[in-house]
C-alpha cells in the first residue's frame, strides 16, 4: 500500500496517516488479503500449489505469509481435489486412456502449468485408471 501511494505522488506523512487509519478500521491486514487471494486463486482457478506460490511472489507477498495463506487453503480444498476437477472438466466425460496421445499431452502441459506437480498428475491419474506405471 505505501509504494502504492508513493508512487501516485502522496507525501509520507500522508501515507502514514492513511495506513495508520486503515488499520484502525481492520481494512488493511495482508494476512486476511493473502488468505482470501489463496482461496480464490485455488477454488476458483484450480491452481496447484506452484501456481499459487508464483502468484503471491509476483505480487510481492512476504514468503511466510503466503505459505500460511497456501496451507489454509490446502485444508478447505486440497490440492489434488482440485486436480481431479480440473481434469474432469478437461476431460468433459471422456477417459484418458482413449484420448490420442497428442489430446494426453496437451491435457499433462495445462495440468502443469496450472501449477501441479508431475508426480501428482501422474498418481491422480493412475488412480482413475488413466495411465499405467512405466
Amino acid at each position: 500500500m505505501r509504494r502504492k501511494l508513493a508512487a501516485k505522488g502522496f507525501k509520507s506523512e500522508e501515507i502514514a496517516a492513511t495506513i495508520k487509519e486503515l488499520e484502525a478500521q481492520n481494512l488493511l491486514d495482508d494476512s486476511r488479503f493473502a488468505e482470501l487471494f489463496a482461496l480464490a486463486l485455488a477454488q476458483e482457478k484450480l491452481f496447484g500449489p506452484q501456481r499459487l506460490s508464483l502468484n503471491f511472489y509476483q505480487k510481492g507477498i512476504p514468503p511466510d505469509l503466503a505459505e500460511a495463506a497456501i496451507e489454509k487453503a490446502e485444508a478447505v480444498l486440497p490440492s489434488k481435489e482440485r486436480l481431479q476437477k480440473l481434469i474432469s472438466l478437461r476431460l468433459k466425460g471422456r477417459f484418458f486412456r482413449e484420448m490420442s496421445p497428442k489430446e494426453k499431452k496437451r491435457l499433462v502441459d495445462t495440468l502443469r502449468r496450472r501449477g501441479f506437480p508431475w508426480e501428482d498428475i501422474q498418481e491422480v491419474l493412475q488412480e482413475s485408471g488413466g495411465i499405467s506405471e512405466e
